[in-house]
């Protein structure tokens, strides 16, 4: 049975994503790509690399069981580890080996971090960027030997390519509530992965966000 949708919709679709108006298929892409990023957005893994979308970083609800497992038992704030990995020259290995190529290492970049770190959320930041998420869930601290073991497993899996490798201790003191974690650490493991793309620190980055989310007790 053949689906359509009204031309109001199809109309503000085209509006709202002019790029699209030159497909024949355009409304019914559209659509597609909405679903997929409503999808993204409650947690289902990107297709290509098997991650978690940056949308469910933030704009979704990744990090509400982090939140609940650990800000109500620690004074000192919500702490978050996160590995950050983003390969060189990628597009240079996607015009030599095809896109197809370039998918599957995206893939088995994926494999690889989840083998070193079996119970972290690994998050596709962007088109080649992820980060190894370290939270409560992960049973796994970051640590230097976390941050090498990363490494071995992708220079194991992906020996032709080479990799920007980055760490960040992010804690926020205070965090109202878990909707303002994810905007938050998608920002910094950004942020963390440029200062080491442009060699400027080697070791873990550390980052303190007091948000002052607790209301004030008057006696």
């Amino acid at each position: 049975m053949a689906h359509t949708i009204s031309d109001r919709s199809a109309k503000a679709l085209l509006c709202l994503f002019p790029t699209a108006q030159g497909r024949p298929d355009a409304p019914s892409w559209l659509v597609d790509q909405v679903v997929d990023a409503e999808l993204h957005r409650r947690g289902h893994p990107d297709a290509v690399s098997g991650a978690f979308h940056a949308l469910a970083l933030k704009e979704g609800a990744l990090l509400k069981e982090e939140y609940d497992l650990s800000t109500h038992g620690h004074a000192d704030g919500w702490v978050l580890g996160a590995v950050l990995v983003d390969p060189l020259e990628f597009t240079v290995f996607n015009m030599q080996r095809g896109l197809p190529a370039g998918d599957a290492a995206l893939r088995a970049m994926t494999d690889a971090m989840k083998s070193a770190c079996p119970r972290a959320k690994v998050v596709r930041l962007h088109t080649d960027g992820f980060a190894v998420l370290l939270g409560p869930t992960a049973d796994q601290l970051l640590t230097d030997a976390v941050v090498a073991q990363v490494k071995a497993a992708l220079a194991e899996k992906l020996p032709e390519l080479r990799f920007t490798i980055g760490a960040l201790e992010l804690t926020v003191v205070d965090p109202p509530n878990w909707q303002v974690l994810g905007p938050l650490a998608w920002a910094e493991c950004e942020r963390a992965l440029m200062i080491a793309r442009r060699g400027g620190v080697t070791t873990i980055q550390k980052r303190r966000v007091v948000l002052d989310g607790r209301l004030p007790s008057f006696d």
